[in-house]
């Protein structure tokens, strides 16, 4: 129970910044006026994010599974932040 926790605190916070990020980005037309709105969203993100991690069954699963979709995010951040207009 415990690694699951620190699973959700720890990968969760960067999880939820580049989902919230990757949202910003690919957001059609201004991105201003979206900007605030989403960094409200941004802690309810976190923290389904950090309840879903007791979803998993195990803390190594819960560890794997947040780092697989921080790399997946992070990927696609990258790739909207170089193929796309932003901010």
């Amino acid at each position: 129970m415990l690694a699951k926790t620190f699973a959700g605190i720890l990968l969760g916070l960067p999880l939820a910044l580049a989902l919230v990020a990757v949202a910003i980005w690919i957001w059609p037309g201004s991105s201003e006026s979206v900007t605030l709105p989403f960094l409200i969203a941004f802690f309810p993100v976190w923290t389904g994010i950090m309840g879903g991690t007791y979803m998993f069954r195990s803390g190594a699963r819960a560890w794997a599974w947040l780092a697989v979709a921080n790399l997946a995010a992070f990927g696609a951040l990258f790739l909207a932040k170089h193929t796309m207009p932003g901010l």
